[in-house]
């Protein structure tokens, strides 16, 4: 035994000390230089050192010395690598590093630094990089536009979730590509809460059709128009500093940021896909038990789209960890990092208990933080996973290539702790919780979800979001004594960025001594759910709305009680409020700060607490913050809310414990949201000339259309044109359930400009057409009205010109949208027909206060079969 103990002694691999809180076992030492050189020799190193000792499973220490260790692809570890610790030595700076640098770049005349990878060209056999990290920072791949994004007119006709119709101009950039150029160009499409990446089939730039290997987990343009989509790895996109390109023949070209030097810079492709696969199978009992990473580093993994494109229906649910454990039971990371990854960090799945992340940053994250759970319930008993502590550690930089990605997720799972964590930079959800929508059972119990602070989300880029966002069953969790703040979801298609989320089916959840401030839509929202508890919070300055519910339903849906909300402009409840009951508010501190008058649904608070008996004991006064305007909502001794019995509590107990490096590192700031870019306004220009009559119909470009079951009623034709070949019909029939059917309508939104809707139009005999302009109020009111019928064209209730049947003419509604409901909107119309003088007609009445162009319908409300055609459709607004 000594021989062979001095002989390992020599080798300088092995030394017999116990690990902190262990039973004497074995240390092996790794050093980048020595005989054991990386974590894989290291793990097998202990398999030969246990296989020696004849089976006997006795706790070892792995030690790393300083340095870098490279890795191509996860070390596995099984039930056998039990009962061992891998550790940096003491001080030791330990990178596990998953990629390769790249040298050799050269300048170029036209600024740009290139250098050859000859194993990452196409004909390699294996898919190229498509991530880049260069002197520490995740680089931008060329995308078009370099801010902000492009804009769909429709979905496609035959397939709307793999195809959709650009605008002609967009499409540039892709001109003279390649088959092959054009499959490595991604379509990034943003929808309202995830976003889906797509490689293209095909492109035709004449009608602007792009179809996409791969479907969206949505139709295109489902939540509205003006859909958001860019381009990204495109050689001609390579316009900014920052930016990076890898050509097919392996080529990598990179316009460097202002300051950078080319032989002091540092380029790394990611090569591994992951670092650890944690293996056990609970069906066999055979459990990973008592393996811990202390002290490492784990730093770049790539991520490759697959040849049909990625989509997910939230929260990036499929994607999957550079560190999954299956089967684990009491695992552990601590003190570690995780970053510049192309996935989610961690992933505790199938069967794992008692496992924990403690102390760890996980920064610059293709998706998000760490995952515990799974989507689905637990297939039996020994698949359920809970028990799992995250705790103290930093999430931030979430998203940078799934968006839809959370810092923290818990599905289906029970009895986990997350606590004082720092997650904050993501462009989705902070804490998810649930994974079941509606009243259906689940495994997710008694979470807890307190103490973090969650911040900087949403980044206007997504919606339907919060700093906490539960689903479903979860009688026992708590989400207490956060402090939630910056919360920016993009209100353009799809809505809502709130504090804390109870989303469907939420029930049972106790949400107490949060701090909530500066969020989109509501401190507080409840979709739907039962006997959730809203208790002791400070909910401050929402910015449309404080306290939202969306769905009343025959059973308690939350009390609200004891919170102070306090806010700046705009109402103090939205959402559906009309039931009265089926909720409880009461004891609350209600405060306007701008000196408004403060209105529940319309009602002052006396007329409120009369009408429904909510919030007897709740009054409407200062609540006296230390000092609100600079985010110090702490409560001055004589507020009046300690008087309504308002428990004040340490929102500064929220977030990472300590001082020092680690601190400062929670603390870093970030900077604020960018202002989301305004869409460019709905412009519609369509002579049907590019449109194949079909006899499944046609919707024209950015409208909806309803046929009552005929889609054949709204079609192209070749029958008749007024200009060109084709035109739209738009065909009347007997017996279609809605008068109003076949319509079609437009969503312009047009608030300020000279609104203007030209059109050329043939009435057939016994039609009854007309077009409206309307806004979006309820019940709404009518801009410019013109109606065909009985041969005579009618100009709101006027009638003011004969329509013989048969015949074209031209006709053009304006209206100057001025943006002020009290000062009375007109409108124009011009009506023309060949060699005749136009009509024109000015100042005609609009219902009062309508200020916008929200909805725009062309509508065939005969009951008999008929029809008009359409040529020339031209909608827009200009100064």
């Amino acid at each position: 035994m000594l021989l062979r103990r001095s002989v390992l002694l020599a080798l300088g691999s092995l030394l017999f000390v116990p690990p902190a809180g262990a039973q004497p076992g074995a240390t092996v030492r790794v050093a980048p230089d020595g005989p054991i050189a990386s974590l894989q020799a290291a793990r097998d190193r202990v398999r030969e050192l246990r296989k020696d000792a004849k089976g006997k499973r006795e706790p070892a220490t792995v030690r790393f010395a300083a340095g870098t260790y490279r890795l191509t692809e996860p070390v596995a570890f099984g039930p056998e690598d039990g009962s061992v610790a891998y550790e940096a030595e003491p001080g030791a700076e330990v990178v596990i590093d998953g990629g390769r640098e790249i040298r050799g770049f050269q300048k170029t005349t036209d600024g740009l630094w290139v250098a050859k990878v000859p194993d990452a060209a196409a004909s390699a056999g294996k898919r190229p990089f498509e991530q880049l990290y260069v002197n520490g920072r995740r680089a931008v791949r060329a995308r078009t536009p370099d801010d902000g994004y492009l804009y769909m007119k429709k979905a496609g006709a035959a397939d709307p979730k793999s195809s959709f119709v650009a605008r002609r101009e967009d499409l540039k950039p892709l001109a003279g590509l390649s088959a092959e150029q054009l499959r490595d160009v991604n379509v990034v499409v943003y929808h309202s809460w995830e976003v889906s990446r797509h490689r293209i089939a095909s492109v035709d730039a004449g009608s602007g059709q792009v179809d996409l290997t791969g479907p969206a987990p949505w139709a295109f343009l489902q939540w509205g128009a003006n859909q958001r989509y860019h381009f990204e790895n495109l050689r001609g996109a390579l316009d900014q500093p920052g930016e990076w390109f890898l050509d097919r023949d392996g080529t990598l070209a990179y316009r460097p940021l202002p300051g950078e030097e080319i032989a002091a810079s540092r380029f790394v492709a990611p090569v591994a896909e992951a670092f650890l696969t944690i293996q056990g199978d609970p069906d066999k009992g055979a459990l990973v038990e008592d393996l811990a990473f202390r002290g490492l580093t784990f730093r770049h993994t790539a991520y490759s789209l697959p040849p049909q494109g990625h989509g997910d229906g939230q929260a990036a649910a499929s994607i999957p960890a550079v560190v999954t454990a299956d089967g684990a039971r009491r695992v552990e990371l601590k003190n570690c990092r995780i970053e510049h990854v192309g996935i989610y960090a961690v992933w505790f799945r199938r069967g794992c208990t008692d496992c924990k992340v403690e102390h760890c940053a996980l920064v610059d994250l293709g998706a998000g933080g760490v995952r515990i759970g799974e989507t689905s319930m637990p297939a039996k008993p020994g698949h359920a996973t809970g028990k799992v502590t995250v705790d103290d550690c930093i999430i931030r930089g979430v998203g940078r290539w799934f968006p839809g990605s959370i810092g923290v997720w818990i599905g289906q799972s029970s009895d986990n702790a997350v606590t004082h964590n720092d997650i904050a930079d993501a462009f989705y959800t902070t804490v998810s919780v649930g994974w079941s929508w509606g009243y259906n059972p689940t495994d997710c119990k008694r979470n807890t979800i307190d103490y973090n602070r969650l911040h900087h989300l949403g980044r206007n880029v997504l919606s339907d979001m919060g700093g906490v966002y539960t689903l479903g069953l979860s009688e026992g969790t708590t989400v207490s004594h956060n402090v939630v703040h910056d919360v920016d979801s993009y209100n353009k298609t799809g809505a809502g960025g709130w504090g804390l989320y109870n989303d469907e089916g939420s029930t049972g959840i106790v949400l107490e001594g949060n701090l909530v401030w500066n969020t989109t839509t509501g401190s507080y929202h409840q979709h739907y759910g039962r006997e959730n508890v809203v208790r002791n919070n400070i909910l401050a300055f929402s910015r449309y709305g404080q306290v939202m519910r969306s769905r009343i339903e025959d059973h308690l849906s939350f009390i609200f009680e004891h919170n102070i909300v306090y806010w700046k402009g705009g109402p103090l409840l939205t959402g559906a409020w009309s039931d009265r009951k089926n909720v409880r508010l009461d004891s609350n501190l209600y405060y306007e700060a701008s000196g408004a008058p403060v209105t529940f649904d319309g009602l002052s608070l006396d007329a409120w607490r009369k009408a429904t008996g909510q919030d007897e004991h709740s009054k409407v006064a200062d609540p006296l913050f230390e000092d609100a305007g600079a985010d110090d909502f702490r409560l001055k001794s004589d507020s009046p809310a300690i008087a309504m019995g308002f428990k004040p509590f340490e929102a500064s107990r929220a977030g990472v414990r300590g001082g020092g490096a680690w601190r400062a590192e929670a603390d870093a700031p970030l900077p604020p949201s960018k202002p989301a870019p305004e869409p460019p306004p709905m412009s519609v220009s369509e002579d049907f000339e590019a449109i194949a009559p079909s006899p499944s119909g046609y919707a024209p470009e950015f409208a909806a259309v309803s046929h009552g079951g005929r889609p054949e009623l709204v079609a192209v034709t070749e029958e008749t044109a007024a200009g060109g070949r084709r035109s739209l019909k738009v065909a009347d029939a007997a017996g279609l359930k809605n008068g109003f059917d076949p319509h079609f309508y437009y969503q312009p939104h047009y608030e300020k400009g000279l609104a203007t809707c030209s059109f050329a139009i043939r009435v057939e005999p016994g039609a009854v057409f007309y077009t409206e302009w309307r806004d979006a109020s309820s019940p709404y009111r009518v801009g410019p009205s013109v109606w065909f019928a009985d041969g005579k064209l009618r100009a709101g209730d006027r009638v003011v010109m004969d329509v013989p049947a048969g015949r074209w003419l031209h006709v053009e509604i304006q209206s100057r949208l001025n943006g002020d409901a009290n000062r009375p909107a007109t409108w124009s119309l011009s009506v023309s027909r060949p060699g005749e003088e136009p009509l024109r007609l000015a100042d005609l009445p609009c219902s009062p206060g309508w200020k916008t162009v929200d909805w725009v319908g062309f509508s065939s409300s005969a009951e008999h079969p008929t029809a008009v055609f359409l040529d020339e459709l031209e909608l827009n607004v200009r100064p």
